[in-house]
């Protein structure tokens, strides 16, 4: 799978950049979701949220497909640490 075209309006624009999450980060997660089937399937929003660990954070996308693109609504990253005994 290439490079995805990412539609995605203002308010989504602004919202990732204020959480600093970048496309290519959507894109990596995206891409392995649909590659590997991890995703869950939202049926009332004919969405998908898929998360990939990317480094130190977990990154989780809301997205749909589209015939021009895949439509980003939402994503959020979260950074965690888990030390052995």
């Amino acid at each position: 799978m290439g490079e995805l075209n990412l539609i995605k309006d203002d308010a989504v624009v602004s919202l990732l950049e204020d959480r600093h999450i970048l496309d290519e980060d959507i894109q990596q997660v995206i891409q392995y979701a649909e590659k590997n089937g991890e995703k869950l399937y939202q049926p009332d929003g004919d969405r998908y949220l898929a998360k990939r660990r990317l480094s130190e954070a977990t990154f989780y996308v809301e997205y749909s497909v589209s015939d021009e693109g895949v439509v980003v609504h939402t994503a959020y990253s979260h950074r965690s640490v888990i030390e052995g005994d």
